[in-house]
């Protein structure tokens, strides 16, 4: 949510403890970005980090151990970024990095300064160009999308319901699905009615957004029901779990099938496709018996739907689907990483390619993207669910039915099945007492601070959200539990320290060389399990370990 030109760079530049994030991929920092919103860390510091791993990628991926000779010219569109400008300067070592006047198209201005110096010139003609567009070969084109499928019809519906004269509250449990670009909140009665229902833009901060899935859900149910139970799920489930109290916890496969089978029990195969998350989830007379998630690239994703909707001038909630089915011969862009993709994307563009070929070509990117990287060679049934944000994009629906021949079902309220498994399962938790705190969360004030932990070598990046009335904050990032465990652990005496024990086994050291040559070995890795074996060795070979 903010504008790259210049709130991102100040937003960046009040940072005092920058974020480490990876840099050596766009879609590993955008995971580490989103793992970092969901443990509250503060935006300044998620920002600022962002342009040290972009700092460090360059230095470690594109100088390669080369010198930097100051003065530094930092050139193109990023150097309009202060914030890159610190980073640079703080990664290199150098304080001469220098900014151009021009160095938005110092580029171009270099281009015509060589062809100034030049003596082969030749008349410039606009027709030259048009030459270059040449015709799409077969393989660059995908068969054209229609939909075939029909919405399944089920017992979930929302019920409003009249507040009774009498006051008599109805028992409900409510579900929270935190993802990375969408947060869900469902509240369902004990027949597994949905009652109300919210579906919400993540936008890098989830307190703000379940506070108003809150309030949206509150201003249906408020005053009419008594909530009984509350779960969570999602990538954010852990810290809003704290923050709402919720009474249960629950991976997102769990969730998600648990939204499908109570829509059809002989569902057979579950695609979810999320924002930053695919998940595949295969059942068995309503058991899951295998499942998988994306491993690492987030290509077949909603996030990268949108950000490339974004870059072709397109809304992505309707009129993406609009534009992608008016397209006679979509373009094959490929199922690659997203940063070919995008490459592929705009090699067309600037091919001449109309942008409905594109668009149609991107739904079935994310379509073939999915089955090779996420399903690769496992079962897919005939009773195929399509859940997620994604499958409200009737174009990629269309895409996953032309490339399987198969019908797709995308069931009732798919945006938020996660949320209503989560309410589900915390309803079968049959807790006597939920530990809920209330709709008043959504107004709740809050603050988030963060700070670095120096009483180890770890130097842990803490994240604190103080919650007005409540006495102790949520905490997150310690590895050791330190500040954010609820229950210190008691050493019992007479049990031994298994850990100190295994360190005095492996570390028994062998009596010195006199005068040996020296040999250093990394206590990392398989180097610490296998420490007895490489001192023994070198030892018996002459050198003092």
């Amino acid at each position: 949510g903010l504008n790259i030109e210049n709130e991102f760079a100040e937003e960046a530049l009040k940072s005092a403890n920058p974020a480490r994030l990876a840099g050596r991929c766009a879609v590993f920092a955008k995971t580490d970005m989103i793992h970092l919103q969901q443990k509250a860390t503060p935006n300044p510091d998620i920002t600022m980090g962002l342009c040290e791993a972009l700092a460090r990628s360059y230095k470690s991926s594109i100088a390669r151990g080369k010198d930097f000779i100051p003065p530094i010219s930092f050139q193109g569109g990023v150097a309009a970024n202060k914030a890159m400008v610190a980073a640079f300067k703080k990664v290199l070592k150098k304080d001469e990095v220098i900014v151009p006047e021009h160095y938005y198209s110092m580029g171009a201005l270099g281009a015509a300064l060589s062809l100034s110096e030049s003596d082969e010139k030749k008349r410039f003609d606009l027709s030259n160009l048009e030459k270059e567009f040449s015709l799409r070969k077969e393989s660059e084109v995908l068969p054209k999308l229609s939909l075939d499928y029909q919405e399944k019809n089920s017992h979930f519906r929302e019920k409003r319901y009249k507040f009774n004269g009498d006051g008599e509250l109805i028992d409900a449990y409510i579900g929270i699905d935190i993802g990375s670009v969408s947060t869900n909140v469902a509240v369902i009665d004990e027949q597994k009615h949905l009652l109300a229902k919210s579906y919400l833009p993540t936008a890098g901060k989830p307190i703000d957004a379940v506070q108003k899935g809150l309030r949206e859900v509150r201003d249906v149910v408020g005053g009419k029901v008594k909530i009984k139970g509350a779960g969570t799920t999602g990538s954010g489930r852990y810290m809003i779990g704290a923050f709402v109290g919720a009474d249960v916890i629950k991976n997102e496969i769990t969730a998600q099938a648990e939204g499908a089978l109570n829509v059809d029990p002989n569902v057979d195969t579950i695609f979810e496709v999320g924002g930053q998350d695919s998940k595949y989830i295969s059942l068995d007379n309503s058991v899951i018996v295998d499942f998988t998630m994306n491993k690492a690239c987030a290509a077949g994703t909603g996030s990268f739907l949108e950000e490339q909707a974004e870059g072709l001038k397109i809304n992505i909630k309707k009129e993406f689907e609009r534009t992608a089915f008016s397209s006679g011969s979509p373009a094959n862009l490929g199922d690659r990483c997203t940063v070919f993709m995008e490459s592929s994307l705009f090699e067309h563009l600037q091919r001449g390619v109309p942008v409905p070929d594109l668009v149609a070509g991107l739904a079935y990117s994310i379509a073939y993207n999915y089955l090779n990287k996420v399903i690769e060679k496992r079962r897919i049934g005939e009773n195929i669910f399509f859940q997620g944000g994604t499958a409200c994009n009737k174009s990629v629906v269309a895409a996953f039915e032309k490339i399987l021949k198969k019908k797709i079902t995308v069931p009732p309220h798919n945006e938020v099945l996660g949320a209503i498994g989560a309410a589900i399962v915390a309803m079968e938790e049959k807790i006597e007492e939920s530990r809920f705190k209330g709709f008043g969360l959504s107004d709740m004030n809050y603050k988030m601070e963060s700070f670095e932990c120096q009483d180890c070598p770890n130097h842990c990046k803490v994240n604190q959200v103080w919650i007005k009335g409540e006495e102790k904050p949520l905490t997150y990032g310690d590895r050791c539990g330190k500040y954010s465990e609820k229950e210190k652990r008691t050493e019992v005496k007479g049990i031994p320290n298994l850990f100190k024990e295994r360190d005095k086994l492996l570390f028994h050291r062998r009596k010195k060389k006199e005068k040996g040559r020296k040999m250093g070995i990394p206590r990392a890795l398989y180097n610490f399990e296998l420490f007895p074996l490489w001192e023994n060795f070198f030892t018996e070979l002459g050198y003092e370990v």
